[in-house]
């Protein structure tokens, strides 16, 4: 940089001494003069720069990125091969004005000596790649695809703008120059600098991941299986990309869908690494709606300012509760909660924002339902499930009616049932023993069912509370235990626009999602009675007929549906005092205040003798 800033000095001093007066910096040109060295003389013609006789490359690329080279800065040179000045190529030259030539190719005297010759700050770099057209792709690669060069480059700075295989990569701008060599028996060189023959990629890339976690939950798989009422607590993190000044106006959005969901006021949280940022439209981030409480969507708008200030790529944690409300009308009911983000990736179109998306989702059961599901085949939807039946028997175990149900759900073999029993009351317990008041109870209808809504898998004890008029209540209690599993799959969909959909538009350039989703495989019934016989009353297999569809789209097909209703029964016949119930506690007290009163009436009898 000294030998070409004494150069100029020299060239401007010639020109003053020969009374030269040159336009020496018009239209974006930064020239000092076009008189030769070594006493050659002038042309009145001017020839193109000569070929830059080395390659320019760009490094830190992954294979199968595209490259394409934008020549943003020229060098100016006479028939004899000198070079007297610089100049921006004519579509940037409303960004490289000579103020900004000046402080980069000259040199600002004030400058950090550590800072590179360039000068090429990131807000120019981001001017400058919104105004490339053209350009040319890169003429080879290396062997391991991480490099990309670019021969026989005329003089110059060039801009190299990568677009990256990996749809969630993003590159920052590179620039490398094309150094012009002086003829032989000239000094120096002149040129930003050789070592900006080879640049290296800045590359982020912005990842999103969403977890869950069941606070209250009887199951050791916290995320999956969920019950009405059960609050979870939700962690989103995600990558946001360096941006700097590169991007005039960066964009990252993150927004939340819950379906079955509602927000827990308050919660919501955003960290870098573990700094908390602030909220607020002047600070880090904002949230829509500002009052979330009971909210079934939100979204955290990071600021402009506040993504301007990133040099590097940052992770970032949202964390926040959401409460369980789904209406429990079927066997299955899915708990969908959707997040995607909206971010700007593309310094040559700063409106353009590429969408990338995660989902959980969350299932709860319920025993003696309307049918399997929403997302269940015609041959099952709807259907009426089977698990527990309430049946009354005489003392030797015969049913006393002789009415048959006949369950709607089935195996190659019709179950069916008799003597069906309304009027029972039952209680489920999370405890074995069954203490303190059931958490759920139900009382079984016409049909003999009973239904318990919107459960969580795990094991659970059910005992009845109360028998039918002229029924024995049973003190049995009985273990019912659901087991589910799910499996990942992994989902492709299409923003239309409008929606989501499972299938590419066939006109328009839909934004693309790709992700992995754990989805139900399976869910099994089984009840434990007092003896340890065990006896699967429901198991239904499900597959997913649509693997890469939106996770709203997943059919279930119940494979092959078992039931097996298992019969709880009541004998009829007068209700007996029971031990440990009212009754015995009725003679008890009745014997100790017949006791009393025959105390006191021996000790009356005696006073009175005794007068």
């Amino acid at each position: 940089m000294k030998r070409f800033k004494k150069m100029m000095a020299l060239v401007i001093a010639m020109v003053m001494a020969l009374a030269m007066v040159l336009p020496a910096f018009a239209g974006g040109d930064l020239t000092g003069g076009d008189t030769p060295t070594g006493g050659d003389t002038p042309s009145a013609e001017t020839t193109p720069a000569p070929t830059y006789d080395y390659p320019l490359t760009v490094t830190g690329l992954t294979n199968g990125d595209n490259v394409k080279f934008y020549k943003v800065i020229e060098w100016v040179g006479d028939v004899a091969g000198n070079v007297s000045g610089w100049k921006a190529v004519s579509t940037y030259s409303t960004v490289l004005t000579e103020t900004v030539l000046r402080s980069m190719l000259v040199g600002n005297p004030n400058a950090d000596p550590a800072v590179a010759p360039t000068n090429m700050t990131p807000e120019l770099a981001g001017k400058l790649a919104a105004l490339a057209s053209g350009g040319d792709d890169a003429s080879s690669y290396s062997t391991d695809g991480k490099t990309a060069t670019y021969n026989n480059a005329s003089s110059g700075m060039y801009m190299a703008l990568v677009t990256p295989t990996d749809a969630d990569t993003i590159y920052n701008p590179v620039f490398v120059s094309a150094d012009y060599f002086i003829e032989t028996g000239h000094e120096g060189t002149v040129a930003v600098t050789g070592a900006y023959a080879n640049g290296v990629a800045k590359m982020s890339t912005v990842t999103l991941e969403k977890t869950a976690e069941d606070q209250t939950t009887v199951d050791s798989d916290k995320q999956h299986t969920v019950a009405v009422g059960d609050v979870l607590d939700f962690t989103v993190s995600t990558q946001i990309p360096g941006y700097g000044d590169v991007y005039e106006s960066p964009k990252f959005d993150v927004t939340d869908n819950l379906t079955g969901l509602e927000l827990v006021g308050g919660t919501i949280e955003v960290k870098a690494g573990a700094t908390t940022l602030q909220l607020g439209t002047d600070k880090d981030y904002t949230i829509e709606p500002a009052s979330y409480d009971k909210a079934t969507s939100y979204t955290v708008s990071f600021t402009s300012k506040y993504l301007k200030s990133l040099q590097a790529a940052t992770p970032i944690t949202i964390t926040y509760d959401g409460t369980v409300t789904i209406d429990p009308e079927n066997a299955i009911n899915q708990t969908d909660n959707e997040v995607q983000i909206e971010f700007s990736h593309n310094p040559n179109n700063q409106d353009d924002y590429k969408v990338k998306k995660d989902t959980t989702q969350h299932y709860t059961f319920t025993i003696d339902a309307s049918g399997l599901g929403e997302g269940a085949n015609e041959e099952t939807h709807g259907k009426k499930t089977s698990e527990l039946v309430k049946r009354g028997v005489d003392a030797s175990g015969n049913p006393i009616i002789s009415r048959t149900e006949t369950s709607e759900v089935y195996d190659t073999v019709r179950e069916t049932w008799t003597s069906p029993l309304a009027g029972a009351k039952f209680g489920l317990w999370k405890e074995s023993g069954c203490t303190g008041d059931a958490f759920m109870t139900a009382d079984t209808t016409a049909d003999g069912r009973m239904t318990f809504e919107g459960l969580d898998a795990g094991v659970y004890y059910l005992k009845e509370i109360q028998a039918p008029t002229g029924y024995v209540t049973s003190t049995d209690i009985y273990t019912v235990t659901i087991t589910a599993e799910t499996e990942s799959v992994h989902v492709t969909e299409w923003w239309n626009g409008t929606e989501w959909v499972s299938t590419q538009p066939t006109s328009g350039t839909a934004k693309k999602a790709e992700y992995d989703t754990d989805i139900l495989k399976s869910y099994t019934v089984e009840i434990t009675d007092k003896d340890g016989y065990k006896t699967k009353a429901a198991e239904y297999t499900f597959t997913n007929q649509t693997a890469n569809a939106t996770s709203n789209d997943i059919q279930w097909e119940v494979a092959e549906p078992v039931e097996h209703p298992f019969p709880i029964n009541n004998t009829r016949g007068t209700e007996l005092p029971s031990t440990g119930g009212i009754g015995t506690t009725i003679f008890y007290i009745v014997g100790v205040i017949l006791v009393l009163g025959a105390g006191v009436l021996l000790v009356t009898r005696r006073r009175m003798h005794i007068q």
